[in-house]
């Protein structure tokens, strides 16, 4: 039959006791520094993380408020040189304008002129026209 053997027993017993701990020492207390120092790399990342994120935010919101300043920049150009295109515009008109009128006054000076010329010619050679017309008319 099965007795117990107290000897047996006792070195069953310190075995597996010493087992424990060098199971202890060995294993489970190194991984087990293994696993917090993994969860608090983890930590650190979420951390970083998040605080890159602000940061991105930041970054993001500092980016869009220069493109505004860029673009109200862009506009207050765009509309000084719509501006200063217009003035030139509007004087070359005006010039053009000043000298058309005066090429017009100039024309109508001149046909006004030659009206009175071709009038005072008419006048004199009207006592040909006349005896011309009565000679023409004497032949008929």
């Amino acid at each position: 039959m099965l007795s117990i053997d107290p000897p047996l027993l006792l070195l069953t017993v310190v075995v597996f006791l010493g087992l424990i701990y060098v199971l202890n020492v060995m294993l489970y207390k190194p991984v087990l520094a293994f696993i917090d120092a993994r969860n608090e790399s983890i930590v650190k990342d979420e951390k970083n993380l998040l605080k890159q994120g602000d940061d991105t935010k930041a970054y993001q919101d500092e980016a869009n408020a220069i493109l505004a300043q860029a673009r109200t920049e862009v506009a207050n150009i765009k509309a000084a040189a719509i501006a200063k295109a217009s003035e030139e515009v509007a004087a070359r008109v005006a010039e053009r304008k000043a000298d058309l009128e005066a090429e017009y006054k100039e024309f109508l000076a001149n046909l006004d002129a030659e009206n009175k010329e071709l009038a005072s010619d008419l006048a004199a050679k009207l006592p040909e026209f006349r005896d011309s017309l009565r000679a023409s008319l004497a032949r008929l």
